[in-house]
C-alpha cells in the first residue's frame, strides 16, 4: 500500500518530531481539486471551440439587449455607423472570424432585425473575442470609445474615395448617353458588391463570399440582403 505519512509515529524514546504533514497532505488534496477543475474547464473550452455544443458562453438575446442599452448611453453612441461601406458592418469583416462555436451560439443570440446595437456587440466579440463579455459588462463606454476609434478613420476614407469616383464618372460619362449607366444590370449588380465596373471574376468572388459570409442567415444576416446577392453574383458569373 505504500508509506503513508500520516499513520507514522516516531519510534517509543526518540526525541519529539514537529512536523507539518497533515497541513501540507490538505495543501495537496486541495491542488489536486483544483487541477482536475482546471482540466474539466479546459475540456469544455476546447469542445466548445470545436462546436461540438457542450459548453455554453451564456449568450442569450437578453444579454445582448442589455449590452446594448449600456453601449447606448454614450454620448456619440449616434454616431456609430452600421455600413455599408466601412461602419461596423466594415470592420467585422475585417477582423478574423470567431472560433466556430462561440460565432454559432453569438449568432444565435443575435438572430433578430438589424440594429445598432446588434451589430455593436457583434463587432466587440470580433475585437475582443471570448473575453468580449467582460468589456460589455464591465466597461461598455469603452468599447463604443474603441469601436467610434476603429470605425471613423474607415468611415472617412469610404466617403473620400466614393466622392472621387463620383466625380471622375460624372466627368467621363458621355453627355448623349441618354439612360442612366445604373440601368445596366450589370452595373447594379457590381454596386450590390461594392465593386466598379470592369471587375474581375476573381474579384467579384472574393467580394461574394465576404458579404454571404455577413448576410448569412444562419450567422444572423438578413435572408433579403443574403438572395440579393446571391442573384447579383449569378447575374456577373453565370
Amino acid at each position: 500500500m505504500g508509506f503513508d505519512p500520516r499513520r507514522w509515529r516516531p519510534p517509543a524514546g526518540s526525541p519529539p518530531v514537529t512536523s507539518n504533514v497533515e497541513t501540507l497532505l490538505a495543501e495537496n488534496d486541495a491542488l489536486r481539486r483544483e487541477v482536475r477543475a482546471l482540466r474539466q474547464r479546459l475540456a469544455q473550452l476546447q469542445q466548445g471551440s470545436r462546436g461540438g455544443g457542450g459548453f455554453s458562453h451564456g449568450l442569450s438575446a437578453e444579454l445582448v439587449e442589455r449590452w446594448g442599452a449600456a453601449m447606448a448611453r454614450h454620448s456619440r453612441w449616434s454616431c456609430l455607423r452600421i455600413g455599408p461601406p466601412g461602419g461596423l458592418r466594415g470592420l467585422v469583416e475585417a477582423l478574423p472570424p470567431l472560433p466556430p462555436g462561440l460565432g454559432a451560439e453569438l449568432a444565435a443570440a443575435l438572430r433578430g432585425p438589424h440594429s445598432r446595437s446588434r451589430w455593436a456587440v457583434r463587432a466587440a466579440f470580433a475585437l475582443y473575442g471570448q473575453r468580449a463579455p467582460e468589456w460589455l459588462n464591465d466597461a461598455p463606454l469603452r468599447v463604443v470609445d474603441e469601436l467610434l476609434r476603429r470605425v471613423e478613420p474607415a468611415s472617412h476614407s469610404q466617403q473620400r474615395r466614393r466622392g472621387t469616383r463620383t466625380a471622375n464618372h460624372s466627368q467621363a460619362r458621355p453627355a448623349s448617353s441618354g439612360a442612366s449607366a445604373t440601368a445596366d444590370p450589370r452595373i447594379a449588380a457590381l454596386g450590390l458588391l461594392g465593386l466598379e465596373p470592369g471587375a474581375s471574376a476573381a474579384a467579384i468572388k472574393r467580394a461574394y463570399r465576404r458579404l454571404a459570409k455577413a448576410h448569412h442567415p444562419d450567422l444572423g444576416g438578413d435572408v433579403a440582403a443574403f438572395h440579393r446577392l446571391a442573384a447579383a453574383y449569378r447575374l456577373l458569373i453565370g
